[in-house]
């Protein structure tokens, strides 16, 4: 790690699992969680006990008013040396599927949360971050790198985020504020994991069975059941370490000159993120989305020696 320096506080606006909550908290970092009902606020709570750090509020990133209630409850506890820095990590994900099956309300939602919702308290707090010149921390994903078939909503919200985050950091040089982006894979979370896999499965299954009969004639069965095949499949390939993705954020937030990007996924998503940004796309559009599980394993493993970690 880079050289660090002391910090004044920080803002992290989470909806992830308590183990990161809880690895994050154990770094001197004050965190607004915003669900307070959450396994990860609960543990946060839990630890306050012992730091004497940690403020833990609700505040809703869709909704207004709990982010003004939230900015004004910062500025009461803030201490003389200021807010240092923002994470935006709030998480909404629609449910899986083609963008054809996904009705608009999806999409709203997750723009709602992961693009509205970090724009809304980055603007909130943005007067303090300037007057502390400190740091802004978007989370993003894999998905905006390598957008894929059955996570449309999701992915068209990430990239832009990316886009966001890269005009915010050309206006906000003038006033030596940084702006970082953090690009995590997709992460296996032990017993989780499992659960995560079958949970993918039934809502598919749950979204195809409701789809019409027109749209279930065009698709097809057969090639549902391989988009599943495929899912589940790169689920397998997850990063199954999530303390690189607290120590991105970490360092994006605490080194003196950290990165415009820290990507954080495992050598297998990262073959696919580079492969879908630099091999041409006729190659890419007729390979991905029609490949048999086989097929996209020795995708992989062509790639992987091209790759650069």
């Amino acid at each position: 790690m880079g050289e660090l320096f002391s910090l004044p506080d920080v803002i992290s606006v989470m909806d992830m699992s308590w183990q990161r909550s809880c690895a994050l908290a154990t770094s001197s970092f004050s965190l607004v969680v915003q669900d307070v009902k959450s396994n990860g606020a609960i543990s946060l709570k839990n630890l306050d006990n012992q730091t004497g750090r940690l403020h833990v509020i609700q505040m809703d990133v869709s909704n207004q008013e709990e982010v003004n209630n939230a900015l004004q409850y910062v500025k009461k506890h803030l201490p003389e040396n200021g807010l240092w820095g923002i994470v935006n990590n709030a998480d909404e994900s629609s449910c899986p599927g083609f963008l054809e099956w996904s009705p608009i309300e999806n999409y709203e939602k997750t723009m709602a949360v992961n693009l509205f919702g970090a724009i809304r308290v980055t603007n909130s707090f943005l007067p303090l971050i300037r007057k502390s010149q400190g740091r802004i921390v978007n989370v993003s994903s894999l998905l905006s790198r390598a957008p894929s078939p059955f996570n449309g909503p999701y992915a068209i919200a990430k990239s832009a985020i990316d886009s966001y985050s890269a005009i915010l950091r050309a206006e906000m040089k003038r006033f030596n504020v940084q702006v970082v982006v953090v690009d995590p894979g997709s992460l296996a979370e032990g017993a989780n994991f499992n659960s995560a896999k079958r949970e993918f499965t039934r809502t598919i299954r749950r979204t195809w069975d409701l789809l019409d009969d027109g749209l279930r004639l065009d698709y097809g069965q057969t090639y549902v059941e391989k988009q599943i095949e495929i899912g589940q499949m790169s689920m397998e390939l997850a990063e199954t370490d999530i303390g690189s993705v607290v120590e991105a954020m970490v360092k994006a937030v605490s080194q003196l000159h950290p990165k415009d990007r820290y990507f954080v996924a495992s050598l297998a998503e990262k073959c696919v993120a580079y492969g879908m940004q630099y091999l041409p796309l006729w190659l890419t559009d007729r390979l991905l989305p029609t490949m048999e599980a086989q097929t996209y394993l020795s995708y992989l493993s062509y790639l992987e020696p091209f790759i650069l970690i």
